[in-house]
This record gives structure tokens, sequence and C-alpha cells, in this order.
């Protein structure tokens, strides 16, 4: 799989009261570049789910998935045939399972289900977080608790938040 270029950067949108939300213009035009450099469908989806942290939503555009599952084959490459499909299945399910397709329009509106903003905790922000392969979508205030005081996502969201008139 040719990851090409990652997910980095960073962003602030606000959410409505129904969910929607508009991905970052970078990610999406991230998404496609990497679709077409490994001739997939350029589809406008995602799959999210709650991180294995806890604190955030977790994306994966389908370059992504496709990485992580020659990643879990991999992982599993050493064991002896009798184990290996029934580890792998176990590994797939764990990253896989709690994924939700989520589609979103040419304007990168897309709506994060109340499934999905009660994992991610999200509420009437939702902060954008490239992480290499994948990316993130925490709740402001979350990501300020939790993220560690070094993390140098922390000074542009808290000026983001202070753009907004938002002190935590």
């Amino acid at each position: 799989m040719d990851i090409g270029h990652i997910f980095q950067g960073h962003a602030l949108n606000a959410v409505d009261a129904k969910g929607r939300v508009s991905v970052p213009a970078s990610f999406r035009t991230l998404i496609e570049k990497r679709a077409l450099a490994n001739s997939l469908d350029p589809e406008n989806a995602l799959k999210i789910g709650e991180h294995k942290s806890g604190d955030c939503l977790w994306a994966l555009d389908a370059v992504a998935s496709a990485e992580i599952d020659i990643q879990l084959a991999a992982s599993v490459a050493d064991l002896p045939a009798a184990e290996r499909m029934d580890k792998l299945e176990e590994l797939a399910m764990d990253a896989h399972g709690g994924l939700e397709k989520v589609t979103y329009d040419s304007a990168g509106r897309m709506v994060l289900s109340p499934m999905l903003r009660e994992f991610g905790q999200i509420e009437d922000l939702a902060f954008f977080v490239g992480a290499g392969l994948t990316f993130q979508i925490w709740n402001p205030r979350i990501a300020m608790e939790r993220l560690p005081e070094t993390s140098r996502v922390r000074k542009p969201l808290a000026f983001l938040l202070k753009e907004r008139g938002i002190v935590l």
C-alpha cells in the first residue's frame, strides 16, 4: 500500500445539534490523493470509531484501513497456521468491528451519529488532528485535559479556542 502523504495539522470545527461537522479541507484533499495513488475509489467516506484510548474518535480513510489490515496480518505471520487465522480474526474484529462508515458531501460535511458523538464525547466543537496514517477527532476540552502537557498539539488548540473566545 502506497501511503504517500500522511495526515498532519489540525482544525477546530463547529458541530451542530444534528451532529453535522465538516472534515477539514486539507484532510479531504489528502484522502482523495491517497485513494487515487492506490487505484482505490476516492469515495467521500471514512471509517470512524472510538480510539483505543477511549479519549477521542479514530478516523480512517480507505488507505489507512487497508494498511492496518496489512499490519495485522504481519503481526500474526509467525504464529503456527492453526492459530494464525483465529488471532487475525480477533485483531481485525477489534480494529474494524467498532467502526462506522460515515460519508461526507463535496463540501466536506458529514454527520457524526449519536453513538459516535457519545463515544468521542463530542459536543459543539470538534478538534481534528492528524496522526500520520489516520486522524483523530477530539472534544477540545477533553484534549486539553488528557493530552500530555508536553504535547505540541495543545498550543494550536488553545489558540483556536481563544480565537473563538473560549478559555479552558
